[in-house]
């Protein structure tokens, strides 16, 4: 591994957890392990979703936690389409939460998924929602979906593809023109990650794979022809913050602090082709 798959530039040794070394990219930051994508194909199977494998549990009718809608409303708010809004997931495990929030809260969108987990796949199915089984970057998928989506979203899940540029391209490639992308993953260049070192929880390989910053994300996304992007240096935990306390202007605060372990990333494709 010699170069950075976000910008090609040469990386150097990061530190190792549980047996696998992470590098570090000397330009843009980007953090990622030697890993495929059909290293890890069979990794997210039921054991996954049990909390064997990865620091959570989720259940199938699990309520979203309260950060979760206000950051989905707030994108959603984002695209405002004429003839209905047509809202894609990437990545939502068993359904819970945001799927089951879209289907009681948004009735009237026409929400899918697309989820890598068979075992997750097969139970999204049993409760009726649509879903596209696989990596997101699978020919007959893009296919099927090209550009219908007028939101692209996921949460915490961007981290876990090894083939970053691939997975932008596609996430364009399933935009209408002037369609959002917006996703959610760990900050490996804020100052909890730096503090934390190799105990920083988002270190978790192989269910973590990839470690971005915030010149990484704009490097990324503005490769594979988004015309706008926004990265908010606050997480889910910053969100939910925020909500309890009401306090005025701690996202801005956190955002130019560079505190928070997460960020919110916002991505527009442009009204015309590049």
């Amino acid at each position: 591994m010699k170069s950075c798959r976000i910008c090609s530039a040469p990386v150097r040794l990061y530190l190792t957890k549980h047996g696998y070394e992470i590098f570090r990219c000397t330009a843009c930051g980007f953090g990622q392990i030697n890993v495929t994508a059909h290293d890890i194909e069979d990794f997210y199977d039921q054991s996954y979703f049990q909390g064997e494998k990865a620091h959570f549990q989720q259940g199938l009718e699990t309520e979203p936690h309260p950060a979760l809608p206000f950051w989905l409303e707030h994108n959603l708010d984002r695209v405002c389409p004429s003839n209905g809004v047509q809202v894609l997931e990437i990545g939502p495990g068993l359904g819970g939460p945001l799927a089951g929030y879209m289907r009681k809260t948004h009735p009237e969108m026409d929400y899918a998924a697309i989820e890598i987990s068979g075992y997750a796949a097969e139970n999204l199915r049993r409760r009726g929602f649509r879903v596209f089984e696989g990596r997101v970057t699978h020919p007959a998928t893009i296919e099927s979906c090209f550009e219908r989506y007028d939101l692209i979203f996921g949460t915490e899940v961007i981290e876990h593809d090894p083939e970053p540029h691939p997975f932008a391209q596609a996430v364009y490639k399933m935009l209408k023109p002037g369609g959002c992308a917006a996703f959610t993953t760990g900050n490996i260049d804020g100052w909890m990650a730096r503090w934390s070192g190799q105990k920083w929880y988002y270190l978790d390989p192989p269910a973590h794979v990839s470690y971005y910053t915030p010149s990484a994300v704009k490097i990324l996304f503005g490769a594979e022809g988004f015309s706008t992007i926004q990265v908010r240096r606050y997480g889910l935990s910053y969100i939910n913050l925020k909500l309890k306390t009401h306090l005025p202007g701690i996202l801005l605060a956190t955002h130019l602090s560079n505190i928070s372990t997460g960020m919110s990333i916002l991505a527009r494709r442009g009204q015309q082709e590049n």
